[in-house]
Order: C-alpha cells, then structure tokens, then sequence
C-alpha cells in the first residue's frame, strides 16, 4: 500500500475515534441537564458544605493534572526513534492522537462526578468548557501529520 493512502487511511480512523470521544462529552451535558430537570433542585449525592468545598479543589486539581498530562503527551509520544519506518510513525501519531484525546476528555468526567456528589452544574460546565478547549486544540489534523511524515522520511514520496 502505498505510504499516502495509509496515512489517510489511519488518520480517518482517528478521526472517528476522536469524534466518538468530543461526541460523549455533550453526553455528559445531556445527562447533566438530565438529571437537573428530573430531580428538581438536586443536591448532590453528598450534602456536607465543607466536603463539598474539598472535592471542589481535589477535583479541579486533578482537572489540571489532566491539562498537563494531555500537554506533555502531545509532546513525548509522537517522537520517533532510531530505525523506525512510516508505517510505525503513522501508528504512533494515531495512538497519541486517541490518547490525548481521552486524557482531554478527563476534566469534564471528573466534572460530570463533581456534580453528581455536590450538584453544582456550573462546575461541571467550567470542566466540560476545558475539555472542549483540549479537544479542539489536540484534535488531529491530517497537514500536520503529513508535514511530520515528509520531515522525517522525505524519501516516502508523501
């Protein structure tokens, strides 16, 4: 198979994956509003003001981590090793396309449990807003790819 076609190939797969995962989080607001409408007003599963306060912090820490884990990911994982051949980096810039996706996909899950212990919807829209911002700025584009594919084997034809 020739090198462009596969590169294609990959990328429109990645693209579905990608898609599916930045589709599940307006899943998360549906469920949200869901839940919302349904057990009017909703508390939360947990009523304590002061734990409600804790898990806040302890939550959007980890929102952070999650920022930073996708940061440093998008960076490390499509690096190419000695000796490795195009239909590797295709793989690899695939693999790292679906994982940065779903470690950018973190905030708002862990903002959509926020909101299932305390209630606070504008929490969990706050995470849900990052983890678009995550998935638009990371979301895979088929140019970088082959700017990458032609910078590390211009041999390739691609």
């Amino acid at each position: 198979m020739e090198p462009t076609s596969d590169l294609k190939r990959v990328f429109r797969t990645t693209i579905i994956t990608n898609g599916a995962l930045v589709a599940s989080l307006f899943l998360y607001a549906f469920m949200v509003e869901l839940i919302r409408s349904q057990l009017r007003p909703f508390p939360g599963l947990l009523v304590s003001g002061l734990r409600n306060q804790t898990l806040r912090y302890l939550f959007f820490g980890a929102a952070i981590g999650a920022v930073v884990l996708v940061r440093l990911a998008g960076r490390t994982l499509p690096k190419v090793t000695p000796g490795e051949d195009l239909h590797l980096l295709i793989l690899r810039l695939s693999r790292t396309a679906v994982i940065t996706s779903a470690l950018g996909e973190l905030p708002a899950l862990l903002g959509f449990v926020l909101f299932l212990l305390t209630g606070f919807t504008r929490d969990f829209y706050i995470l849900l807003f990052v983890s678009l911002f995550l998935e638009f700025m990371y979301f895979p584009r088929l140019s970088v790819w082959q700017d990458l594919a032609r910078e590390r084997f211009p041999q390739q034809g691609i």
